[in-house]
């Protein structure tokens, strides 16, 4: 049982570094859009079947056809912010919300016509990791480890280059931003592209783990969007603590009783959280 449970901890470590990646990008649209992306879990089953339908109806090499998903969910990102997001910008949260939510259905029923209802995957085979008597495998070391670089990657492009000290400023005040020269609508236009690229990134680093379904990001959705609250909403190192926190638990939990009750249990730590600090555990008060 022992075992079990440092396997559990282990595996959920490896996931809560996907899963901080797959925040980070909600957290860093509603840190400077001030938008929630309520279809950011359907951009990523995007992603999954771009990467799929180019590497197996277009022969693209999977590296290949990885890096031209990535590009694609960046210009999507961009277009969804010109259709759908400037024209809401200065409308009621609730219409924003609508408004997004509805894009769920239409990517959901898109991607059931274009692709069909079956399950598609590329076949990857790889080897499991064995230290005595605890097992990882070695997808999800990969994720992970590609998650914390892109992760540091990110971080180094917000900190060390123009366009990333111009999106962290706009994120603190948009009307200071402009004063120093900074176009808010070029910066949207960036983080969106940004957000729509890592979830290109994450399916690639799913690809071997998953199959992908028309209805494939939606619990990636509501997971992603819990520990970005979770967290606070827009402090990115937030959203990074909390996605650990979630993976750990959820993991040994599923252990423990099932993968059902672990799934309640990260509902019920985010109800709790809204209760006792409804800011999140970094997240300033209003």
């Amino acid at each position: 049982m022992l075992e079990e449970l440092l396997m559990a901890f282990i595996n959920g470590i490896l996931l809560g570094g996907v899963l901080a990646l797959l925040a980070f990008g909600l957290n860093l649209i509603f840190g400077v859009v001030k938008i929630i992306h309520m279809a950011y879990g359907q951009f990523v089953m995007l992603g999954f079947y771009f990467i799929y339908y180019f590497h197996t109806a277009w022969h693209m090499p999977l590296l290949v056809a990885m890096g031209a998903g990535i590009v694609v969910m960046g210009l999507l990102g961009m277009l969804v912010q010109l259709l759908i997001i400037n024209p809401l910008l200065n409308a009621p949260r609730l219409n924003q919300l609508l408004a997004l939510a509805s894009l769920i259905i239409v990517l959901e029923n898109l991607a059931q016509v274009i692709w069909g209802a079956d399950y598609r995957g590329i076949p990857i085979s790889m080897p499991i990791i064995q230290f005595g008597d605890i097992f990882i495998r070695s997808s999800y070391l990969l994720a992970f480890l590609g998650a914390i670089a892109t992760l540091g990657i990110l971080y180094l492009f917000l900190h060390k280059t123009y366009f990333g000290l111009a999106i962290r400023s706009v994120a603190q005040d948009v009307e200071i931003a402009k004063g120093m020269g900074i176009n808010p609508k070029v910066i949207y236009y960036i983080t969106l592209a940004a957000g729509g690229a890592l979830t290109g990134v994450v399916a690639a680093f799913f690809i071997p783990i998953y199959t992908v379904h028309p209805h494939f990001g939606a619990s990636f959705t509501l997971m992603a969007f819990v520990i970005v609250v979770f967290g606070g909403m827009g402090n990115l190192m937030g959203g990074f603590i909390s996605a650990f926190i979630i993976g750990v638990v959820t993991s040994i939990t599923a252990v423990l009783t099932s993968t059902e009750v672990a799934d309640i249990l990260a509902l019920v730590m985010f109800i709790l959280m809204m209760m006792v600090r409804p800011q999140g555990i970094l997240g300033a008060k209003a």
